[in-house]
């Protein structure tokens, strides 16, 4: 008679036991998870429901390794990838390199400046699979939410993973989108033999799909309920607190406001009162000095146009050079001064550096340079690219702070290193911001330009100071206008550009 073979239990895919996870403190925090305890066989869904704030979202933080539980214990059978419920998606990048952020985790910084062949043939692979064959190249700000949600499905697969945790994947999509993207996630599971853990608010969902639910409340599984049977009570559900009243910030008083609009009107009045009738005189010259400053139809044709179009022309020259030799210093500058770029010791005193360097005026770093180069446009274009420096820094510094979106936390969560996280997730977000304060420096050497040249540092300055020693007038009020039209064509191409890259 044969031996009876002994058959061994699979062990699960998900294990927790007795998982607490409380903010701010196991003593005195707000528990979020109380004594968890639960287990997912290989290849199944379970979907976990409950009303916002019950733990679901903490339990999927801590399957993932983003949160530290309090106490108990996680133990799971293979790689986690997770889908998250505002998607995380680099929103200026193509479907197609979100797609390949997936492979970050496995990827050197430098073969993922340029991802390789075969992880471009899988990432394509899945979009197809996903329907968004069509769409590769679309930036995902122009996908709809169905769409995009299939692209961030196909990122997590792009990971390789053995375990799928999707929290609320469809909780902003209509019924019918919702429906189909549960049913690509199922028809994916038994695909891949995945374990599909997903956090749903509609039971119908869960009861669809999955094939056993749990239910949360106050941070406790309260009931399960396998496919097609009843919901089974495990545990009582915690008072719920009462919420208090929301305090609301006191108002100020509505005399305060007309006091201190008194008193702007009443020092206003001091100043003019004290300037007396000099206050009419000096208006009445005013005006008179400035209708000499509109040449007459005899004049405008001794005016020296084409020297003045040639010094304006010079002038513009020096602000774009100026601007684009800041730009080459200010980016690495920016790097190291960034918070989420560099760290703090290298950041710091690159912070402190800028802003002495940015007390210095331009005029000054005009007069520094004429002494040191000498009279004419180099000096010039150095006293701009040195003024520019400080403020460019801190413009391209605080876009890249700014731009450390939850997609830069979503790559970090992947794998990626700092390098890959601002390349593919902070640079894009960044790139606006970065352009439109380039823009903005170009249009302020316009006209920083024409000013230096009144210390010798060339352009259509130096015309304007001969033309005001000589009290040539007209000259002057020639040149204020090709000024003039100068700043309106630059702001009116900084605006065309600024829309393109919105």
């Amino acid at each position: 008679m044969r031996p009876a073979l002994a058959i061994r239990p699979v062990p699960p895919a998900v294990r927790v036991t007795d998982l607490s996870l409380a903010y701010g403190g196991a003593r005195g925090g707000v528990a979020a998870l109380d004594r968890v305890s639960l287990e997912v066989a290989p290849g199944a869904h379970l979907a976990i429901i409950g009303p916002s704030g019950s733990g679901k979202s903490s339990l999927l933080a801590v399957l993932a390794g983003r949160q530290a539980p309090s106490g108990g214990r996680v133990e799971l059978a293979g790689r986690v990838a997770r889908i998250h419920q505002d998607l995380r998606l680099v929103p200026r990048a193509t479907a197609l390199a979100n797609v390949l952020h997936g492979s970050l985790g496995r990827l050197s910084f430098a073969r993922s400046l340029c991802f390789p062949p075969a992880e471009r043939a899988r990432a394509e692979a899945l979009l197809v699979r996903v329907g968004l064959g069509h769409r590769l190249h679309a930036p995902v700000r122009t996908l709809s939410g169905g769409e995009a949600q299939r692209v961030a499905i196909a990122r997590a697969l792009m990971q390789d993973p053995d375990i799928l945790l999707a929290d609320e994947p469809v909780a902003s999509l209509d019924p019918e989108n919702a429906a189909a993207i549960m049913a690509l996630l199922d028809d994916l599971r038994r695909e891949r033999g995945l374990t599909l853990v997903s956090v749903l608010h509609d039971l119908a969902l869960a009861e669809a799909h999955a094939d056993r639910i749990v239910e949360m409340r106050h941070g406790r599984i309260v009931s399960e309920q396998a496919r097609g049977g009843a919901p089974r009570l495990l545990r009582a559900g915690a008072a719920q607190p009462a919420c208090a009243a929301p305090t609301l910030p006191p108002r100020l008083p509505g005399w305060g406001l007309w006091l201190a609009a008194g008193l702007a009107i009443a020092l206003s009045a001091g100043v003019l009162s004290g300037a007396g009738a000099r206050t009419e005189h000096a208006a009445a010259e005013a005006l008179a000095f400035l209708a000499r400053l509109v040449p007459g139809p005899a004049a405008l044709s001794e005016i020296p146009w084409g020297g003045l179009l040639l010094s304006l022309v010079e002038t513009l020259r020096m602000a774009v050079l100026g601007t684009a030799l800041a730009v080459a210093v200010a980016l690495p500058l920016a790097a190291l001064a960034a918070r989420n770029v560099a760290p703090r010791l290298i950041g710091l005193p690159v912070r402190a550096a800028l802003n002495l360097w940015r007390a210095i005026p331009s005029i000054v770093w005009a007069l520094l340079f004429v002494a040191a180069v000498g009279l004419g446009t180099m000096a010039g274009v150095y006293a701009l690219v040195a003024y520019s420096v400080g403020y460019l820094t801190k413009f391209f510094y605080e876009a890249f702070e700014g731009a450390e979106t939850l997609a830069a936390g979503a790559l970090a969560e992947i794998g990626a290193s700092g390098p890959q996280r601002f390349v593919h997730a902070v640079w894009p977000v960044a790139l606006p911001a970065l352009a439109a304060a380039i823009l903005f420096m170009v249009e302020y050497n316009v006209r920083a330009a024409s000013v230096l040249g009144i210390v010798g540092a060339g352009g259509i300055g130096h015309e304007l100071k001969l033309a005001v020693d000589w009290s040539n007038w007209d000259v002057v009020g020639a040149i204020l206008a090709l000024l003039a039209v100068a700043v309106i064509a630059v702001d009116s191409v900084s605006a065309a550009v600024r829309r393109r890259i919105a």
